[in-house]
């Protein structure tokens, strides 16, 4: 007779699962600590990114007529090897909606393959700023008004079967319009018969447009499964800042630029403070018989004018005769002599 002692099989399986549970609990705290590894890496590269990204205002160039601007011009540094993504943009505190931006040329940034299709830039399609290198952002304090007269598409009513019913169709060349431009405030699109020598179809009973660009051919109108048609998107326009921004010439000019990475860089730009004097002169005058007579002139001197954070460019007068122009702003010098005020005369003196 046999006998089988299995006394201590409890034992050793016991010892198994222990030591199994002992390798499952170090490789859960193994994968714990990668982990919080691996987050704290990414916190102190995210740190790193923050501190180390460093943009510079640099320059504006505002235009406008006399007494306010219409649209400023900025110029942002990037002095970090890291591109920048800039996510606002505000001018004297009123944040931008839409903006577009030049390439190194000076040309505006255009959308790949459609060359008359500029890029407009916003919150969720973001301007980058190249590393080691600057980007001029164009802001406009009215809106932003594109030609996109060029963009047109054929409207394919081969699929119009019943003309009992209303037919739908979305365009094909979308990307020129609606789906290019998503933050659109107004698309004017005309429709054209083809058919019928490229007249005009007007609108009302004739097909209607959603918010997404899809058009609908209306069965009670005059649109027909057997013309050819053509739809031209001929202006688009979008929201700039929310009207009305005034801003007088006269007033400084703050810009404001937060990154992707929540940095805020800041500039403000104070304008020249022009300081005017006008002298009384009086020259000897001799004609060709040697008779000698005295003539009054006027200088006009803004030698003492200047800018509080920069330098002026140019000078630039206005006189007027109670009030008729006489030098409409077309008299350029830092000092000049308006002889007898007649502009055929006038010259610079420095």
């Amino acid at each position: 007779m046999m006998y089988h002692d299995e006394s201590g099989i409890s034992v050793i399986i016991g010892t198994l699962m222990l030591i199994l549970i002992t390798i499952i609990a170090a490789s859960g705290l193994a994968l714990m600590v990668s982990g919080m590894q691996k987050e704290a890496m990414e916190r102190e590269s995210h740190l790193a990114a923050v501190e180390s990204e460093n943009l510079r205002i640099i320059s504006i160039d505002p235009s406008g007529n006399d007494t306010q601007w219409g649209s400023v011009n900025v110029t942002i540094m990037n002095l970090n090897t890291a591109d920048s993504r800039i996510t606002a943009i505000s001018l004297n505190g009123v944040h931008t909606r839409n903006y577009m931006a030049k390439d190194a040329s000076g040309d505006l940034d255009y959308y790949s393959g459609y060359p008359s299709c500029p890029v407009v830039y916003n919150f969720k399609k973001r301007v980058i700023v190249p590393a080691t290198s600057s980007k001029e952002i164009c802001l406009n304090l009215t809106e932003i008004v594109i030609n996109t007269s060029d963009t047109s598409e054929e409207i394919d009513a081969s699929g119009w079967d019943d003309n009992s019913t209303n037919h739908t169709f979305t365009p094909l060349n979308q990307p020129y319009t609606r789906a290019m431009y998503p933050n659109v405030n107004y698309s004017n699109e005309k429709i054209f018969n083809l058919t019928d020598g490229y007249s005009l179809v007007e609108r009302d009973n004739n097909y209607t447009t959603d918010n997404i660009g899809t058009i609908t051919l209306l069965v009670d109108g005059n649109m027909t499964n057997t013309s050819n048609y053509i739809i031209n998107y001929t202006t688009t326009r979008f929201d700039t800042f929310p009207p009305p921004l005034s801003v007088r010439r006269n007033e400084p000019l703050t810009i404001e630029v937060i990154t992707s990475l929540i940095n805020i860089f800041k500039r403000a730009f104070m304008p020249p403070v022009p300081l005017a004097e006008v002298q009384f002169e009086t020259e000897r005058m001799v004609d060709s018989g040697g008779n000698v007579s005295y003539r009054d002139y006027l200088i006009l001197d803004a030698s003492e004018s200047f800018d509080p954070d920069g330098s002026i460019t140019e000078y630039r007068w206005a006189v007027w005769n109670n009030s008729t122009p006489i030098y409409d702003y077309n008299l350029t010098g830092m000092k000049v002599r308006p002889v007898k005020l007649n502009l055929s005369t006038s010259h610079n003196i420095e």
